[in-house]
């Protein structure tokens, strides 16, 4: 390794021949006009200092270069393996001057040009500086170097080159620069540590350290640069332009996914699909190399991973814009899906997708599981139920599939994993907030347009309206004193309780919102939603309601809730013991899971065990059965439950039978009223000759 100080001047060969070209590992340019601003203000700031040709210096940091040879005899050739953005930034500047001068000053000009071509050489070699191809940054560079108009592309660069022409103007109009000492300066007075390695080194691990020391490299650079690391020299051409470009193309880093540039977004979940394990953002690298290690020794198997993942970024690319997918039933559940966030659930879409591309699923399978994931969800969100449990939920999902019984199996997961039933979704209607975030609001209207459209079921269309769709309060945010009249003496109470749930919401364009109904009294708004387009409104609405308060508003929410179970009905089965004859069990089925018994005491810890995977404050119901459930041993008959507790199992049949009622008639805790029980999240029916088709709850 050789290290020296040098100037521009001495970077771009002082007008000789030379070449750099980005190896396949290397990034996109990526800087942006804060970066662009700096650079610019720092090169004006040392032409302020340029006195009686005494030229001031500014370290701009290292390039990192590897010789790779002659080409054509005397041009010496270098793969650049940091310090591009740099690089054609100041490329960019210096033809932003060339463009200025060409023509009031031709000498100027023409030493210029010596400094960014290379005038007797044709092809990539006339260019002393070649960028990649990604997004467009080759062909946008060469055709500013080439002076002729700039192809539309992905790239940045022609903006950072209008921005830095059109700042260079500004100052020369001014007075305030002259373009040749403006030159002189970028060309001697901006220094750099030029590092020049040996064409036996490792650039891959050089780049991979630089990232250690604070340079801005996301988790996908490092994976490219792993990629290219592993790849032989002559295979690398082939790999990259034919299957990782792919997968860049289509998704940007730039572009964000739960707080994760999408290609490391990506490939997080795309190990997540394989390992089922969601790994930490800061680990996405190092879980990708640890996989390609011990998975893939060859060379071959290697590449072929890198073609699966191409295959894999079209799929997500479909998940993320549903646009792209060609199929409009495909297109619509995913679209659908986006608006209910389930980017957790991103590793199973990806299995799924697989599995109906190489036709281990069929097309109505495919379709119907999306179906049902949207079932999940939306319960789950109308039921106020965490969405940081489905980071642990989907990732071992598909693990757990069975594609001989697709659907049902898919099912019976599901429902064994929270899923809220139909008393759970019916009490947390008529409290649960759904009105706030954007996202909420998203997936409010999400839901009330699909009871709109479920309303029209059957009459061959139904009505959408004109404009983007705006969530009404039907008792407005702002009281107005004719409202608080209305509601009573607990207009407080009410308005706190009821504003931002379901049943005082419905769906009209913003400018009905803001005019015809804003806090106008009910009766005005009544007329209004009563001749409403939307058959959510003029059905309802179009009955006989004088008074709109806490009785209405729970009378509302019931009308939707009886919809919002029919469009969206309960996956799961009732959970059920049975037997061969005799009184005693032989066999448990809990949301459709077969689990065979022989005991009632197993009956009693398997039903506490399917509660304590739906039920998250479990502590606190266990809290108030002492008699049943210890932290610590009884005496007799002992066994230990999946979360540490124990079970008083030392009972007669009819005792266990006894516990499993109470314990499932305990009340929860949604919207702050303690009003549910356990059996809002599942039914247990037990099954026996003496007790056929009896229920615990």
């Amino acid at each position: 390794m050789h290290a020296d100080s040098f100037p521009i001047a001495k970077v771009f060969a002082n007008g000789g021949d030379i070449h750099y070209f980005l190896p396949y590992f290397q990034r996109q340019y990526a800087w942006q006009k804060e970066q662009w601003k700096t650079l610019l203000q720092d090169v004006i700031a040392l032409y302020e200092h340029y006195i009686d040709d005494t030229l001031p210096e500014h370290f701009m940091g290292s390039l990192v270069v590897i010789n790779d040879g002659t080409r054509r005899g005397t041009m010496t050739a270098f793969k650049l393996v940091d310090g591009q953005q740099r690089l054609i930034t100041i490329s960019l500047m210096l033809m932003a001057i060339a463009d200025l001068v060409k023509n009031s000053k031709e000498l100027l000009y023409r030493k210029i040009r010596k400094m960014v071509v290379n005038p007797d050489e044709s092809g990539d070699l006339f260019y002393k500086l070649l960028p990649t191809k990604k997004y467009g940054d080759q062909e946008a560079y060469k055709a500013i170097l080439d002076e002729r108009e700039i192809p539309k592309t992905d790239s940045v660069i022609p903006l950072a080159y209008i921005y830095i022409q059109e700042e260079i103007q500004r100052h020369i109009a001014g007075g305030n620069i002259d373009p040749e000492q403006l030159f002189l300066v970028i060309a001697n007075s901006l220094q750099v540590v030029f590092i020049d390695l040996s064409q036996d080194e490792r650039p891959y691990e050089i780049f991979e350290s630089l990232n250690a020391k604070g340079k801005p490299l996301s988790q996908a650079d490092l994976v490219r640069n792993y990629i290219a690391m592993r790849l032989p020299e002559n295979r690398q051409p082939e790999v990259f332009e034919r299957y990782w470009s792919r997968v860049e193309s289509v998704l940007r880093e730039e572009r964000e996914v739960v707080r994760l540039g999408e290609l490391t977004a990506f490939i997080r979940h795309y190990l997540a699909f394989h390992s089922g394990i969601l790994c930490s953002e800061q680990q996405v690298y190092e879980r990708f190399r640890d996989r390609a290690r011990n998975e893939f020794e060859t060379t071959a198997l290697f590449e072929e991973e890198i073609r699966t993942m191409s295959r894999f970024a079209s799929y997500y690319n479909h998940m993320l814009r549903p646009d792209t997918e060609q199929d409009p039933k495909i297109r619509k559940a995913l679209y659908r899906l986006n608006i209910l966030e389930f980017s957790t659930g991103y590793p199973f879409l990806l299995a799924l997708y697989d599995a109906y591309d190489n036709k281990k699923i069929s097309y109505e399978n495919f379709l119907e599981a999306l179906g049902v994931i949207e079932n999940y969800m939306v319960r789950r969100f109308l039921t106020g139920e965490p969405t940081n449990y489905l980071n642990k939920t989907f990732p071992t999902l598909w693990q757990s599939i069975d594609l001989e019984q697709f659907i049902p199996s898919l099912k019976k997961l599901l429902a064994q994993r929270k899923y809220p039933a139909d008393l759970r979704v019916q009490q947390s209607i008529l409290t649960q907030e759904m009105y706030g975030r954007d996202t909420t609001r998203a997936k409010t209207i999400l839901i009330l347009t699909t009871i709109n459209e479920y309303l029209s079921r059957n009459t061959g269309g139904s009505t959408v309206l004109n404009d983007e769709p705006s969530v009404e309060h039907i008792m407005p945010q702002t009281l107005t004193d004719e409202w608080q009249e209305d509601l009573g003496e607990n207009f407080e109470q009410i308005y706190q309780d009821y504003l931002h749930t379901l049943g005082n919401l419905t769906l009209v364009t913003a400018e009905w919102n803001s005019g015809k109904l804003s806090n106008k009294p009910f009766l005005v708004k009544k007329q209004h939603l009563q001749g409403h387009a939307l058959r959510l409104n003029y059905e309802y609405f179009g009955k006989l309601i004088d008074v709109w308060n806490e009785q209405s508003i729970r009378d509302r929410a019931g009308f939707l809730t009886d919809k919002i179970l029919k469009i969206w009905p309960q996956i799961s089965p009732v959970v059920a013991v049975q037997s061969s004859g005799g009184a005693k069990p032989t066999t448990l089925i809990i949301l459709g899971q077969r689990i065979p018994v022989s005991t009632w005491r197993d009956v009693a810890c398997q039903t506490t065990e399917s509660v304590i995977r739906v039920i998250d404050n479990f502590d606190a119901l266990a809290d108030a059965m002492p008699a049943y459930l210890s932290r610590s041993p009884f005496q007799s008959a002992n066994r230990q439950l999946s979360n540490g507790w124990y079970p008083y199992l030392n009972l007669s049949a009819h005792s266990i039978k006894n516990y499993c009622r109470i314990f499932l008639s305990l009340p929860l805790t949604v919207g702050g009223m303690k009003s549910l029980g356990i059996a809002g999240y599942i039914h247990i029916k037990v099954h026996q000759t003496l007790m056929r088709g009896r229920n615990f709850a």
